[in-house]
Formats: structure tokens, sequence, C-alpha cells
């Protein structure tokens, strides 16, 4: 017999076989399709309440769930994978204590350090108006946190406010912005005092081991009151107090002491806090302010990338960027002028081009002292937050290598979210957001509705 024919004669028998498995699975194919049929049937007739209850089929009991859960199949599997079970536990555990207690090693206690001897040693200076109360709201704070906090004063009465605080390390430093020192190196003449402080050992008592103090912060807190009013309106005197108290005062301001953070080899950082509503928006009729706050964030920019190539780089700038803020009772800022009255001073023209769009505008101003009732300011411990968290020296992470501080924080109602909206959405739907609208042309109003509607005001 050729091995031809035994493959033939070995085909042959494999066919009963093959037809016996085929039949098989067709049979139990139609059982299957078959008993669904009729439990499906059955399901619809014991739903049916026309039949007889002797004659329809009794419903079936619901089917249970397996007992065998998520959590037994879990258990289960750990069992069969031991090895497995342990790597990913030990991964796990490891990484949830090095998270925590990285997390409660550098949580931000938001208090100064203090020296050995239990005395305070960091000094932060504020630089504005004693007769602001965003200034002394910050000093306030900073002196309750451990701080020696200086104010700088241009004028007795100043000095006489701070020295009204009755605080120990509340004090007043005379900064006198003409006196220049012999070489733009050389430390200023009114910032001797700081730098005995933080260059000679301190004792504070007898008896007690001496401390050096470290200069750790500059916050510059130009004046948040502008002058408002359509550029046509707006007094040169105005301009140039602008240029002067807000712009120079800065500018000037840290340029004297840069020479003192270089000193020693300490963190320190030079704060910008500014209210940046308006300037976001640019909104109308708010030149003044725009043109300052603008002006102040771009020298700060120049400064950061500048400090940035000090061979140290211990230097950070951080611009404080305040929305609506309320700072309690003790510190509101009660106007002195009537918003609006302001155009009484303006001729008739002035007040036929700008008077209707400038009302509207105070109107919807989205600034909590000026706009509408509405809008509440946050609360104050969100500045002081802020304020604590940009003076914080850097960080470190696990792998003990510096993180970059941020360069700009926002705080208070609205200041993110209306720099956003500056930054992307059209000034078109802006405007339309908030409701500005256009005034009517000169020729639109008759003389008696205008001095009608002026008599109003």
């Amino acid at each position: 017999m050729t091995s031809d024919d035994q493959f033939f004669l070995d085909y042959l028998a494999s066919i009963p076989h093959d037809v016996r498995r085929y039949s098989a699975q067709v049979a139990d194919s139609i059982d299957r399709q078959v008993d669904y049929a009729a439990t499906v049937i059955r399901d619809r007739l014991s739903e049916q309440s026309w039949i007889p209850d002797s004659v329809r089929p009794a419903m079936r009991a619901p089917r249970m769930r397996s007992q065998v859960g998520l959590i037994a199949r879990t258990q289960d599997w750990m069992s069969r994978n031991r090895a497995w079970t342990a790597a990913i536990l030990a991964f796990v555990g490891t990484g949830c204590a090095m998270y925590y207690g990285n997390k409660s090693l550098h949580a931000k206690r938001r208090r100064a350090r203090k020296a050995g001897n239990g005395s305070r040693k960091e000094i932060v200076v504020v630089a504005g108006s004693p007769q602001d109360p965003l200034t002394r709201a910050i000093a306030s704070d900073l002196e309750r946190r451990g701080y020696i906090v200086f104010i700088t004063v241009t004028s007795a009465d100043e000095e006489r406010i701070v020295q009204s605080e009755n605080r120990t390390d509340i004090k007043a430093l005379w900064l006198d912005l003409t006196a220049k020192p012999s070489t733009p190196s050389e430390i200023h003449p009114s910032l001797f005092e700081l730098r005995t402080l933080i260059t000679t050992p301190q004792y504070p008592h007898p008896g007690m081991p001496p401390h050096t103090c470290q200069l750790s912060g500059l916050i510059i807190v130009p004046s948040p009151n502008y002058a408002s009013g359509p550029v046509a309106t707006i007094l040169p005197s105005s301009w140039a107090d602008i240029v002067n108290a807000r712009l120079l005062f800065s500018i000037l301001t840290t340029q004297i002491f840069l020479p003192l953070f270089t000193l020693r080899n300490n963190s320190s950082t030079i704060i910008f806090a500014y209210p940046s509503v308006s300037s976001s928006l640019a909104a109308p009729f708010a030149a003044p302010e725009v043109t300052a706050v603008r002006a102040i964030s771009g020298f700060a920019e120049s400064l950061r990338q500048e400090l940035r190539l000090l061979k140290c780089k211990n230097v950070d700038v951080v611009e404080l960027r305040i929305g609506n803020v309320d700072l309690g009772p003790g510190y509101r800022n009660l106007q002195s002028q009537i918003t609006g009255t302001e155009i009484l001073a303006w001729n008739d023209q002035q007040r036929s081009l700008y008077g209707q769009s400038y009302l509207s505008s105070i109107e919807q101003r989205p600034v909590a002292t000026t706009g509408p009732a509405t809008i509440k300011g946050s609360p104050a411990r969100h500045l002081h937050y802020a304020v604590m968290d940009a003076l914080e020296p850097a960080s470190r992470n696990f792998l003990g290598c510096k993180r970059s501080k941020k360069t700009v924080m926002f705080v208070g109602r609205g200041a993110r979210s209306y720099s956003v909206i500056g930054a992307w959405v059209p000034s078109g739907l802006v405007a339309l957001m908030m409701g500005y609208r256009s005034g009517h042309a000169a020729g639109d109003d008759s003389p008696s509705e205008s001095e009608t509607s002026w008599e109003r005001v």
C-alpha cells in the first residue's frame, strides 16, 4: 500500500469524528436558542394579566449575582502572586512615606525664622506711604509673624503715623531719594542703620549670645490711588505725581537697596505689590493707573532677568498683582471725594464728549472701592499668605535642586481672571462684557438736557 492510499484511508476514518463534532455543536446551538426563546415566551406570558392564574406560568426568581466580587478576585490574585504583591506594596508604601514626610518637613509655617538665641533676625522693608492702608496692613501682619519691619518715611507726619502703631519691631526708615552716595556701588546714606544690623553682631540682652540680622525682603507698595478720567481732563501735575510718586519712587528705591542685597549670601526677595484689575483690562479713563502699573511691571521683568545673571543668584523678583481685597474695617480707606463729581470741574465740551461714557464706566468698573456694591474683596489673609510665600526662600526638591520661585503671584478676587481676559479676549468683547457704552455726540443733546443731567450728578 502506497503512502497516498494510507493518507486517503486516514482521511476517511476522520470524517465520522468531524461529523459527530459538528453535529454536536449544531445541536447545542439549537438547544440554546430554543431554551432562550422558551424563556422569553415564558417571561412574557407570566407578565400578562389576562391569562388565568391556573394556566399562567409562574415568574422566575431573580438571578443572584456571583458572590465572587472584586475584593475576592483581588485576594485570590494576591495569594497566587505573592512576589508581585510584596513589590507593589513596598513601592507604594515607600512613595507615600517619602511624599508625606517631605510635605511635613517643608510645610509652610508662614513665620519668620529666629536666631539661635530666640531673637528676631529677619528684616523686611516696606517702601510705601504709611498713610496707605495697604502699607500699614502688610507691615502689621509681618510684625505679628516675627519680622523686624521698617516702613519708609519722608516727613515728620509719616514718622508719627509709624510711631502711633506702638509696635517695637515696626520702625520708621527715613529715605531721602535726593541724597546720592559718592559711587553707585556704595551704600546710600539713608541705609547705614540697616547695613549695621546685617553686618554687625547684635546683643539683645547682656549675657546672651549675639546674632546677625539679615535683609529678607523689600516690598514696594506704590500708592493705589490714581487720578481717573479722560486723558484730556487730567492735569499735568497729576501726571508728574504719577511719574515721581509711583514710577520713579519704585525704581530709585529698588536701586539704592540693591547693594544691601549683595552684602551677604542669604536669600532675599524684592516684591512689587500693585493693583492689577484696571491695567489687565486696559480700562478706559484709567490711563494714569495703566501707565504706571505696566511700567512697573516692565521694570520688574527686566530687573528679574538682570539678577538671574548674578553668580550667587540669591535675589528673587516677584510681582504681586492685587485684585479686590478687603483689608478689614480698620484699614478701609474712606474716599474724600464722591466718585463721579470730578466731572463738575470739566468744561462743557469735555462733559458733552466724555460725560456719559465716563459715568457708565464708573458704574461698571470691576473694583470694590469704585465699582458695583455687589463686588466683595477676598479676605485679607489671602494677601498676607501671598506676601509670606513670596518672602520664603526657594525650596528644594528631593534631589536637592533649588526650585524656581513664582515670578508673578495673583491675590484677591478678579486678579487672575481679569488678567486672562485682558490677555486673550478681544477688546471689543471685553467692552461688551464690562458694559461700556459710547456717549452721545456733542450736538445730540440740547443745552437744557445737558445742564439738567450734570445738576443731577
